[in-house]
């Protein structure tokens, strides 16, 4: 990269650093009291929901957007764009993680340093990543502390005007997010959001870029559980496993497994789907009522 290009990603990085950094004073970090420490996997986890909610909240915010739009054309003005969802990026994930426990020494987006110096660019927070690896052209970082789970975490920074600003960005292409545990820290759990910009017409795609996927099973309606698009045995096998704890299903799975809608799911969905595939009752959902009528009828 040219060092005029460098100085003008490093002088955006700052600029944006800057923003961000007021806006972390403008709260102060929930202090959490006898946390329980969980494991890398779980932090993992909890960072990738993260990047859900982030990518969730930016396809809400089209929806606005959109709306704003209709308007803007009406009276002549140019359309705002749109949101795209963010990619992430291991490598970024991984200086998130880095970025969340050097913020357990020094909650700032200035890195810590021991050479006794005041913090200037070479300690801003987007030193951590390697220009040329990836040669961003704008960045920003939010961080957090104190709750030990993504949700509150994120309602954290959204309820921040200037870090959901961050969130809700046209600018930013890739994300990484990192979680860290300390437990004689003061408040255990640290957060940090890393946001990139990144030109993709000029270097082509990232290494490992990739759009997390909260769901990766779609039920297409109610007893559509595996989410082939089918009503079928499959689907019976496979609410069965989860009544006998054998597997997991996710929230859009378990919708659609609830065939009574009483918001559990019990062997009796599992008998209404049985009968459903065998032709002895015509639609689900059902209520109980619905389900005995049918039977009598049939």
């Amino acid at each position: 990269m040219s060092n005029v290009k460098m100085l003008c990603c490093r002088s955006t990085a700052f600029l944006v650093a800057v923003i961000m950094v007021c806006c972390s004073l403008m709260y102060y970090p929930c202090r959490t009291h006898a946390a329980v420490k969980k494991s890398d996997e779980e932090l993992k986890k909890m960072s990738e929901e993260i990047i859900w909610l982030v990518n969730e909240a930016r396809a809400e915010e089209n929806e606005k957007i959109k709306a704003e739009n209709v308007k803007r054309a009406e009276e002549g003005l140019e359309p705002l764009p749109l949101l795209k969802p963010m990619k992430s990026v291991p490598y970024l994930s991984d200086k998130a993680r880095e970025r969340a426990r050097e913020t357990i020494f020094k909650f700032s987006h200035y890195r810590p340093r021991w050479d006794g110096k005041e913090d200037d660019m070479d300690n801003l927070f987007i030193t951590i990543v390697d220009e040329n690896l990836i040669p961003y052209s704008g960045a920003g970082e939010n961080i957090a502390a104190g709750f030990d789970n993504a949700k509150a975490t994120f309602n954290q920074w959204k309820e921040s005007p200037g870090h959901w600003k961050a969130i809700i960005s046209p600018s930013y292409t890739h994300i990484g997010v990192g979680c860290a545990f300390d437990e004689n820290s003061t408040y255990k759990y640290y957060w940090a959001q890393l946001f990139i910009s990144y030109d993709y017409e000029t270097f082509g795609p990232l290494e490992d870029e990739y759009i997390p996927e909260r769901y990766k099973t779609v039920p297409k309606d109610t007893g559509d559980i595996n989410g082939d698009g089918e009503i079928n045995s499959y689907d019976l096998i496979t609410i069965n496993k989860y009544l006998a704890k054998m597997l997991d299903l996710n929230d859009l799975q378990i919708a659609s497994a609830d065939l009574l809608k009483d918001g559990s799911i019990t062997s009796a969905d599992a008998t209404v789907l049985r009968k459903y595939i065998l032709g002895k009752v015509k639609t689900v959902p059902l209520t109980m009522d619905e389900y005995v009528s049918q039977l009598a009828d049939g």
